[in-house]
């Protein structure tokens, strides 16, 4: 069973502030950064909302709030929907906005903000919001690595409109994201019939139809140029996704299944990113972790452990 981490010291990083309009020279990395366990700039996705109108602050409120009481001082959150409310950055798209093309306009944001100026990030997410943390990776591996870096001198940002940016039509050359973790997310698509009912009106249901032609060009576990540390964290009791889907049949770097906790109590599609108490009981492993099935820490603290101290590969 994996350690707890504990906040040994703070790793503080400038990064661009949150405003309307942000101009700036991205320059050229010089050299991929060094691997450090510790608190990364993090950043947070939200999953697929049918109405298009979430509050990443209302998402993300307890995972923030825990993260910042440990010791995480940077947080920023990324919503992708028109409607989207209390977003730090924000992609104004819909919910047929293809689940790649908000994972490139990601990827750019990160590049930009990020990457370019050789600072590594950890994201985390949930639901569909791992979708597009992965598609902007994997864009990256496929089309963008051994291209020369973009001219983005005087570069426009509205980091609350990031679609109105005038980005490159392809991919960054290379993205920094060191560890990942994702909350129930559907690595393998989403089979029901309400997934397959969803799929008609809205494109971003298509796209996690299982064998759909964006997860299988996903594939598993994509590894950004800073090489990126997986945990998948799932629930069997998730009516959502199952439990082969968001633990990608337990071939993340470190999966748990959660089932009840003492109590009797169990966890949802939602309640899995917001929970931070009480005794769960779970089986675990991955490719860096030891198999186990019994007693685990809550999902939450389990995010900041794969946060905070992960194998490096």
């Amino acid at each position: 069973m994996p350690r707890l981490a504990r906040s040994g010291y703070a790793l503080c990083l400038i990064v661009a502030t949150v405003a309307a309009t942000l101009i700036a020279t991205a320059p050229a990395a010089s050299a991929v950064p060094a691997r450090a366990n510790g608190h990364r700039v993090t950043v947070m996705v939200h999953g697929f909302d049918r109405e298009a109108d979430i509050s990443c602050s209302g998402a993300w409120n307890s995972a923030e709030s825990l993260l910042n009481a440990n010791g995480w001082g940077d947080v920023v959150t990324f919503g992708y929907y028109n409607k989207a409310t209390n977003c730090d950055l924000r992609l104004r798209g819909t919910t047929d906005t293809r689940i790649q093309e908000v994972g490139r306009q990601f990827a750019w944001t990160v590049y930009y903000l990020y990457s370019s100026r050789d600072v590594a990030i950890d994201v985390v997410t949930h639901s569909m919001g791992g979708l597009v943390a992965k598609a902007a990776i994997e864009g990256v591996n496929r089309y963008g690595v051994g291209k020369p870096a973009p001219d983005l001198s005087g570069l426009t940002v509205n980091q609350d409109d990031l679609g109105a940016t005038t980005w490159p039509r392809d991919w960054p050359p290379f993205l920094y994201i060191e560890d990942m973790v994702t909350f129930a997310t559907p690595h393998q698509g989403i089979g029901s019939a309400v997934v397959t009912a969803c799929a008609i009106t809205h494109e971003q249901c298509s796209d996690m139809r299982p064998g759909s032609g964006f997860i299988s060009w996903l594939g598993k576990q994509p590894l950004s140029q800073i090489g990126t540390d997986y945990t998948f964290l799932a629930s069997r009791h998730d009516d959502t996704v199952s439990a082969d889907s968001a633990t990608n049949k337990r071939t993340a770097h470190h999966w748990a299944l959660y089932g009840a906790n003492a109590d009797g109590g169990t966890l949802t599609h939602t309640s899995i990113r917001n929970t931070s108490t009480g005794d769960w009981q779970a089986s675990y492993g991955g490719e860096f972790s030891d198999e186990g099935e019994g007693t685990y820490p809550a999902p939450l603290p389990r995010m900041m452990d794969g946060l905070y101290d992960q194998q490096a590969h």
